[in-house]
């Protein structure tokens, strides 16, 4: 199962780039010794498309079902970065994904909890029809 942390910030002022990648740096070897570390796929910050000091930073994680918490690597940036501007931390979990044509090809969609994929489904099929009913016009006796 995978699922992604995010550690979003917005700061009163400009965050330098050599704070983030201190940070980033941060991610050595003690965190390899932890078990997460090993469900650890990959972080990526991302930067406000026009406010310029807000960003954000993604830790992707692929591990078992049932240990999607926020994690100690994402509670240390959390809390280095407190000092700096509001913080929004949290834990997303992926439930459905589509790969798209243009790579490699495949259009599939890939299941990733099966039993959620049909619940789903079926919620997304019930709303238009719920809605088609609601906005036809009753039958006329012409």
């Amino acid at each position: 199962m995978q699922w992604v942390e995010i550690i979003t910030m917005r700061s009163p002022g400009n965050i330098s780039r050599e704070l983030l990648d201190e940070l980033l740096k941060g991610v050595d070897e003690s965190d390899s010794a932890t078990d997460m570390s090993k469900h650890l796929v990959e972080i990526k910050v991302y930067h406000h498309s026009v406010v310029e000091t807000d960003f954000s930073i993604h830790i992707y994680w692929k591990s078992e079902l049932g240990g999607q918490d926020k994690s100690p690597l994402g509670l240390r940036f959390s809390s280095a970065l407190k000092p700096l501007g509001l913080i929004n931390h949290s834990v997303w979990v992926e439930t459905a994904a589509l790969v798209f044509p243009f790579r490699d090809g495949n259009s599939e969609r890939r299941d990733v909890l099966e039993s959620n994929k049909r619940d789903i489904s079926k919620i997304y099929r019930e709303i238009p029809e719920k809605g088609r009913e609601e906005n036809e016009d009753p039958p006329s006796d012409s």
